[in-house]
């Protein structure tokens, strides 16, 4: 039986700091620390290999660096060791819930706690984490290793499928009928799209050189992790979104005109970020082409990832919309419900 000490030892707990950003904050120094560690190795050359022997060498590392980012609470364990800050709270946190008796009630609290940050991240969401970092070791392992001069240095008939796909659904100037799943267009007002006139001429010219094959096949690879990475960064994502401002503007917690008209407004702005967003990532060919080039240019094109963050606050606000829409229909069959039981 749950005394009023327990109660109150229960209460203090649930509304204490959250466990989840704070694990994630240390998460993210592991895996940053491995992501640097990958950025100043991935790519070395051994003098005695091919290029392709290189490839293969880089890729075991590659490998190897993603396991490493798959079991960041090992390497905080060796860091802090067992009386680590964050151990000792999730102990105290998982002693607390033990002590609760009735095995309905824990398991509700459980859920509640786990669903308010106030837990470690889970196996996914640690996993969904490494997923993101190891994306972005893949793009330092394909610009230095498996493109050499320009052109492929492994390309098997599986790639050349994959490219064979893009060309398919390609729109291409200076017509641009029959608009297809993907655009290439090299005009003359944005500066990447210059350098890569200077470089190829133009589009058909620049597909028809080797480099062409890898840059498609780098869409393809673009294309096909979109939904991925956007379910990675939303796994990761979801729990923290909800006190970063979110809450405020959830439509779940809509309780007037107003709110629901501000709601509303934010609405066209998530809608038209995810909708540029979204275009751009799959559509756009040659967004992130001149980062196959120069190195310069792929930390430039970091900045343009950060539309993917801007596509999961509109997941998770109309996400929202459609809890609040469920809502009411669910309310609307209650009342229907209701209303036949007092007329029968």
């Amino acid at each position: 039986m749950q005394t009023s000490s327990d109660n109150e030892s229960i209460q203090e707990w649930i509304t204490s700091n959250r466990l989840y950003e704070e694990y994630l904050f240390y998460y993210l120094l592991i895996c940053l620390f491995w992501f640097f560690v990958g950025l100043f190795s991935i790519g070395i050359r051994i003098p005695v290999f091919n290029d392709i022997q290189n490839l293969a060498f880089n890729t075991v590392w590659f490998l190897i660096l993603c396991v490493a980012l798959s079991v960041p609470k090992f390497w905080y364990f060796l860091i802090k060791g067992r009386r680590g800050q964050l151990f000792q709270t999730t102990a105290k946190v998982y002693e607390t819930l033990d002590s609760i008796e009735d095995v309905e009630r824990r398991e509700q609290v459980h859920k509640h706690i786990a669903s308010n940050g106030k837990l470690p991240p889970n196996r996914l969401e640690t996993l969904s984490l490494a997923f993101l970092f190891a994306f972005i070791l893949f793009d330092i392992l394909y610009t230095r290793c498996w493109i050499r001069d320009l052109s492929l240095v492994w390309q098997p008939d599986w790639v050349n499928a994959c490219i064979g796909w893009i060309h398919n659904n390609l729109t291409l100037p200076p017509l641009n009928e029959n608009r297809k799943l993907f655009s290439l267009s090299f005009g003359d007002y944005n500066g990447q799209e210059k350098i890569l006139k200077e470089y190829f001429g133009d589009e058909w010219a620049f597909l028809a050189s080797p480099f062409g094959d890898a840059a498609m096949f780098y869409h393809f690879i673009r294309v096909m992790m979109f939904v991925p990475i956007l379910a990675a960064l939303s796994i990761v994502l979801w729990q923290p979104l909800k006190f970063m401002g979110m809450q405020q503007i959830d439509p779940r917690n809509i309780h007037s005109v107003m709110s629901f008209l501000r709601s509303c407004a934010w609405s066209l702005i998530f809608g038209f970020f995810m909708t540029i967003g979204t275009l751009g990532f799959l559509t756009n060919a040659n967004w992130f082409t001149l980062g196959l080039i120069d190195q310069e240019a792929w930390f430039d094109n970091l900045y343009i990832n950060v539309l993917y963050l801007f596509i999961v606050f509109g997941i998770r606000f109309f996400y929202g919309w459609f809890v609040f829409w469920k809502n009411i229909f669910l309310k609307f069959l209650a009342m229907l419900q209701n209303k036949h039981r007092t007329q029968t």
